[in-house]
């Protein structure tokens, strides 16, 4: 054969594998596209699976020192219990929760700032007193406080709030349950408060599917995101004002929300999730993503005089299980319970038995 003939045979050859390589992607999208279109839940789908919030809450909207408000939902009548939802989430994640515990709790779910119906105040997600969180200031802060594991000013303004609210609906002796960026709150929170404050406001914590931080323990790890964190955040927040898009496709926003439940959950749970990410807004994302990125308490752990309650599942890919024992080996009075096949999501997936721990924790520190 010669060399021309040698050379138009590789050249088909290669046109044939790029073809079919091609095809076998097309074909491989348009299937996983026909799955996602299959998970598609409705209102009453969702209505159903008992993901809506029940009737008769009462509702507080509390001002904050900055002229934030932040948005609170209660129910029952009992021991408190103070539910603080995770990042890109907001109250309505504990439906099930206010449902099963009111008989015997006071049960409160918050909105923390820039979630649901909370509004941020001038501080944006700065602690107090500090410049809006994409200013070099309180870029600046958050290094300091991550260089010292004193947390975040992200997750501090948070915790602020937090405090706002115990004080205005006058919550003693409480059961501060935090899932995921809510657990880092609990954390701040209790970490902020002064020994006479939070003896009267908290008696216990429950801390689910979350960190003490830091995140990795890979060496430059956090130098990378003291640099990385601002400049996602600089990003997130200039196509906001442009008016790009941030949001993925549905096929790619389904398997992103996916990748936060456990091989069990069915499709409606996922989609009530999804639902509760589109409809946090850009600003929230762009302003919280370095401060979570940067948050460490590890090194003050050790001196938390509370009785904690960790809950993590063995399929959480967000928060592996690995964190959480890294907390509850921390932590001087501590309880470890991981849920087998669990993913992020415990409040939903294993709704009975999560509200099965809750209670019987918060009767067992009484």
């Amino acid at each position: 054969m010669s060399r021309d003939a040698r050379s138009t045979t590789r050249k088909r050859l290669a046109r044939g594998l790029v073809a079919g390589v091609g095809a076998a992607l097309a074909a491989g999208w348009a299937a996983q596209h026909r799955a996602v279109a299959k998970t598609r839940a409705s209102g009453d789908d969702i209505a159903a699976e008992g993901l809506t919030l029940p009737e008769g809450l009462v509702h507080h909207d509390v001002d904050v020192d900055d002229g934030g408000r932040i948005h609170a939902v209660e129910c029952g009548e009992g021991p408190p219990i103070v539910l603080l939802h995770g990042f890109m989430l907001s109250s309505a994640l504990w439906a099930h929760q206010l449902r099963d515990l009111a008989d015997g709790h006071r049960v409160i779910a918050v909105d923390l700032r820039g979630h649901g119906r909370s509004v941020p105040g001038t501080s944006g997600f700065s602690s107090a007193g500090l410049p809006e969180g994409l200013r070099p200031g309180a870029l600046l802060a958050d290094a300091r406080m991550a260089a010292a594991r004193q947390g975040s000013p992200g997750v501090r303004r948070l915790a602020q709030d937090v405090r706002a609210v115990l004080a205005a609906l006058e919550v003693e002796h409480a059961v501060v349950v935090g899932h995921s960026m809510g657990g880092m709150v609990a954390l701040q929170l209790t970490h902020d408060m002064a020994p006479d404050e939070l003896r009267r406001r908290v008696r216990g914590m429950v801390l689910v599917s979350t960190t003490g931080g830091p995140f990795s323990r890979v060496p430059g790890y956090e130098g990378m995101v003291r640099v990385s964190g601002p400049v996602s955040s600089r990003a997130l927040s200039l196509a906001d004002r442009v008016g790009l898009r941030t949001v993925a496709s549905e096929d790619v926003r389904w398997w992103l929300t996916r990748l936060g439940f456990g091989a069990d959950a069915p499709a409606v749970q996922v989609r009530f999730v999804e639902g509760l990410h589109m409809s946090t807004p850009p600003a929230t994302l762009a302003g919280l993503v370095p401060s979570l990125a940067v948050f460490d308490l590890s090194k003050w752990l050790g001196s938390v005089d509370l009785p904690v309650l960790v809950v993590v599942g063995t399929h959480d890919r967000l928060t592996p299980p690995r964190h959480a024992r890294r907390t509850a080996d921390a932590l001087p009075h501590a309880e470890l319970v991981e849920l087998p096949r669990c993913g992020h999501m415990p409040m939903i997936e294993r709704r009975r038995e999560f509200s099965r721990l809750l209670d019987e924790f918060t009767a067992k520190i009484r």
